[in-house]
């Protein structure tokens, strides 16, 4: 099976799979590291939404009542029987937030493989519960409205759309009976977003995909962008893996299972030093070769090739750029500058350019607050695990790495959703992030290993366990062909690799940041043997107390047989330097 696709995770979810497929789906979310971090980037997204938009908005027992009289419907994730076993971690935690999320029942929104599903349909399933009528599954119906990006994009493009700063394009190509259909694009300097749908022969939507939008391993180029002469942009500062980067990753992939039609998006700027460089006219272009059919779990080898023409007039004479140029330097030896905010029709970027002094990586956190001390926006490091992000109204899944080489440091580019303008607003630095010395030195002896002794280690209030990992007995039978860890080939199939599992668990100190901290782990032997093919499986983010905790498992590829000792040693770490005092005014309103 190749790495599920987003398409795949949607009908899993909605129980759409027969028990054959989704028994196949169930063990390969059980050994693939890729797919996993999907779920998790999905629940999490889940999780955040039930936490900030449902909190205290219906009684306690509210949920239950509603996943009780939910039982006849389709979605059965929501109310399983009860299993003979324990779920494996990322199925459980999958049903306790689908659970909680019923209470979003009119506007549930989750995140698969870094896309966005809205249904609305999820709605007709709670109201049917509620009158005791269980609906079936109707094939979807294109909607009436002509604007779709308006209610199907984020704040940003909904209020750009609001705005009227949505093209409607209706540019379509057809082969084999299957019609692949551009309908509208809202762009500005910022960013770009189309609105499209494949639909049969009779004109309804069609259960089908892009399979290499999401794809991990696909080699082609699916969407080009150009200027008017029909020269292809390319970012100006390309990726150092440039080699192994995948054409279309950058492209965010959005399906919504109840209209039919999927949106693609990503970021404009990169293409460009300057957003004064962004041309009049752009002109994206379509190459598809296959599409994903979810019914079947498999291709539709076809040709479908157009240009979607893409006007920025109007979208660059709204986008107003405002200079700010404020410098300083931290005690920590963290130089920024506070270049530039642009306000665009769909969202706010922020340019800042920072630097040290010793050349030893350094990240920070924000605030822009509003003249009544409101925070509007925040920005912190991206390596920083959700529960302790200071972020705030960041515009999500613009893939681009948000940072260029300057010749003193890096330029990072920050993105929000639309700010008003009509306010003033202030800079606050809050965090600054250290790179530090350290000197963890664990040393697993191969006999207390076996033995499944569980050995400690501690550096500088950083504690850490490692112990043999073993699977869970009562965790679901593995099927044919999954049962280990798997390498996904490029032409989907998968070759099983032998190695050694460890089981670990830090608990970090409050002044250690909430960044992973197996990212600077050296692993050798008792004679200095390194060992380089290493993959970490993170089942468990916490921050409790001002202490970050982690969990999951190493896996050392072909360590067969164990040496004398393991010992898993560190020079570095992240140290984070709470509440640094600098703010200054960047922006003083309309």
């Amino acid at each position: 099976m190749n790495c599920l696709t987003q398409r795949q995770l949607i009908a899993y979810m909605e129980d759409r799979l027969s028990p054959v497929i989704k028994r196949n789906v169930e063990s390969h979310l059980d050994h693939c590291i890729h797919c996993q971090h999907q779920l998790e980037q999905w629940i999490d997204e889940l999780h955040q939404t039930e936490e900030t938009m449902w909190e205290d908005s219906l009684s306690a027992n509210m949920d239950q009542k509603i996943i009780q009289m939910l039982s006849p419907h389709p979605v059965r994730v929501l109310n399983p029987a009860t299993p003979s076993h324990q779920p494996p971690a990322w199925k459980q935690r999958s049903i306790t937030i689908m659970k909680k999320m019923t209470l979003a029942a009119a506007a549930l929104t989750v995140v698969v493989s870094g896309g966005m599903l809205v249904s609305p349909t999820f709605a007709s399933y709670v109201n049917a519960a509620f009158t005791n009528s269980p609906i079936g599954k109707a094939d979807p119906v294109v909607p009436v409205s002509n604007n779709i990006l308006q209610k199907s994009g984020d704040s940003g493009i909904e209020q750009a759309a609001k705005k009227g700063f949505v093209q409607t394009v209706n540019v379509s190509a057809t082969d084999q009976g299957i019609t692949f259909e551009v309908k509208e694009v809202m762009a500005d300097p910022l960013r770009i977003s189309i609105a499209a749908i494949v639909k049969d022969k009779n004109g309804k939507p069609m259960d089908s995909f892009l399979s290499e939008m999401i794809r991990r391993d696909n080699k082609e180029q699916v969407i080009t962008i150009k200027d008017k002469q029909g020269n292809v942009l390319k970012p100006v500062e390309s990726s150092a893996n440039e080699v192994t980067r995948k054409p279309n990753e950058d492209w965010h992939n959005v399906m919504y299972t109840d209209t039919g039609y999927m949106s693609l998006s990503r970021e404009l700027r990169s293409y460009f030093d300057d957003i004064s460089e962004i041309p009049d006219e752009l002109i994206v272009e379509f190459n598809i070769k296959q599409l994903d059919d979810i019914k079947q779990l498999d291709d539709i080898k076809g040709n479908w090739k157009l240009s979607v023409p893409v006007d920025m007039k109007k979208a660059k004479a709204a986008t107003k750029t405002h200079e700010i140029n404020k410098t300083y330097t931290t005690p920590q030896g963290l130089q920024l500058d506070v270049k530039q905010m642009t306000f665009a029709p769909s969202g706010v970027e922020m340019v800042i350019d920072r630097s040290t002094t010793d050349n030893q990586r350094k990240e920070y956190s924000y605030e822009l607050v509003n003249e009544k001390g409101t925070v509007v926006a925040a920005w912190d490091s991206k390596t920083v695990i959700r529960e302790a992000s200071k972020q705030n109204n960041v515009i999500k899944h613009l893939k681009w790495d948000h940072s260029r080489s300057t010749e003193n440091g890096t330029r990072d580019f920050h993105y929000f959703q639309p700010i008003d303008a009509s306010q003033s607003l202030t800079f606050k630095l809050g965090s600054v992030y250290t790179e530090e010395a350290a000197k963890l030195n664990a040393k697993l002896d191969a006999n207390r290993l076996e033995k499944k002794e569980v050995i400690t280690a501690e550096d500088q209030g950083d504690q850490f366990t490692f112990k043999k990992y073993q699977k869970d007995p009562k965790a679901i039978v593995d099927v044919e062909g999954y049962d280990g860890h798997h390498r996904v080939n490029d032409d989907g199939t998968t070759t099983k690799l032998e190695g050694y599992d460890l089981a670990f668990e830090a608990t970090l100190s409050p002044d250690t940041a909430a960044m992973g901290p197996y990212q600077y782990w050296t692993i050798t032997n008792e004679t200095g043997k390194k060992y380089e093919d290493i993959d970490y499986l993170i089942d468990k983010t916490e921050y409790e107390n001002d202490r970050a905790i982690f969990g999951g498992s190493i896996f050392l590829e072909n360590l067969t047989t164990l040496p004398k000792q393991l010992i898993i040693s560190s020079e570095k770490r992240m140290v984070e330097h709470k509440n640094v005092e600098w703010e200054v005014p960047i922006y003083a309103g309309k």
